[in-house]
């Protein structure tokens, strides 16, 4: 193993390893949750150009270093993948179905769950605190290919009207949808929108037949 231009953390890893009866950097690599080639490209690459934390912690304990060991002088650690002890929040999940399609009605009731989020990633999506978050379940093909049945959506409950384009769970005769809407300008009209060309779109020019439950501001799916 080539030792040229190596900086003392990769000298230290590359000499730790060498020695070790147990270990390669492929195994390391794996046993730190990466790819079977993420310390060799380290070491040999310079990519990444130091390690993060969460990967110097478990390679130290495997090799039995102590961490510094394998963090350079002088060069400030990037960001472990998730944090120990990083705050997570939790939404409620309800179990309506918001129609990408038609059907779907209104109900109400308690949580059945709550979906964890890191308090980072939600401070990116939304000011709003979790008592106005709701996750709920989307049914029906009319927002395909943007949204399949049965994907979860996170809705801002804040948003109580529409004022800019976007996704927008509504209640409307009846029933609660999720599509696509835009705010006339010239008129104040809601033109509501499917992203499946198969379904029309339509106007509301009355806004008070038209309840904005909320903004979806996050999309989640299972892949089969």
């Amino acid at each position: 193993m080539t030792n040229l231009q190596l900086t003392p953390a990769r000298k230290r890893l590359v000499d730790a390893v060498d020695a070790h009866p147990d270990w390669d950097l492929k195994k390391l690599s794996k046993a730190a949750d990466r790819n079977h080639a993420y310390l060799q490209q380290y070491v040999t690459r310079g990519t990444p150009r130091v390690l993060p934390e969460d990967v110097r912690m478990k390679i130290a304990e495997l090799l039995d270093r102590p961490p510094s060991d394998f963090k350079d002088d002088g060069i400030p650690a990037s960001a472990p993948r998730v944090h120990r002890g990083e705050p997570v929040l939790t939404v409620p999940i309800y179990d309506i179905r918001a129609s990408a399609g038609a059907g779907a009605l209104v109900e109400d009731g308690e949580p059945t769950g709550y979906q964890p989020y890191r308090e980072q990633e939600l401070s990116r999506l939304t000011r709003a605190s979790t008592m106005d978050l709701a996750v709920i379940q989307v049914a029906g093909d009319s927002m395909w290919e943007t949204l399949h049945d049965g994907d979860k959506v996170l809705v801002d409950r804040t948003v109580a009207r529409i004022v800019r384009d976007g996704i927008y769970i509504l209640a409307f005769e009846g029933e609660l949808l999720v599509k696509r809407c835009q705010r006339d300008l010239e008129n104040g009209d809601v033109i509501v929108k499917s992203d499946n060309p198969a379904y029309d779109t339509f106007r509301i020019t009355d806004g008070d037949r038209l309840d904005v439950i909320g903004r979806v501001i996050w999309i989640g799916r299972a892949l089969g």
